[in-house]
């Protein structure tokens, strides 16, 4: 991709959550050839400061960081959100999740599937 691509606003919001959520400013940039200041012009844009995910969002990036129970993924969310969710909504979550592709479950053991954002070279969310 580079830096001169156009993005739609969705995508934008995809990558401004990556940078919230799991890469540093430069990992970001570098992932997607795009310049600091690119990523600052979208961030103003965005009122990146009140930029949050939602529950599905967040549970991706439970996912994505290693948590692999659903003990471990409410916490995670809680962290992110300060919300406690229960179980039976998360779990609802983690099955739309694995119906995308995105989630994978493995005798109670859950992860993020890595072939679904081609290792994370596409997008996570």
């Amino acid at each position: 991709m580079t830096s001169n691509m156009e993005y739609t606003e969705e995508e934008k919001r995809r990558i401004l959550l990556e940078a919230r959520y799991l890469y540093t400013e430069a990992e970001l940039c570098q992932k997607w050839n795009l310049t600091r200041y690119r990523v600052k012009q979208w961030k103003k844009a965005a009122n990146y400061a009140y930029l949050i995910g939602t529950v599905r969002e967040m549970v991706i990036v439970a996912l994505h960081n290693g948590a692999n129970s659903i003990p471990a993924i409410i916490g995670t969310v809680d962290y992110l959100n300060h919300a406690v969710y229960t179980e039976a909504e998360i779990e609802t979550l983690l099955n739309g999740l694995r119906e995308e592709g995105i989630a994978q479950e493995q005798a109670g053991v859950w992860s993020y599937n890595r072939a679904y954002s081609k290792d994370d070279t596409s997008f996570i969310f």
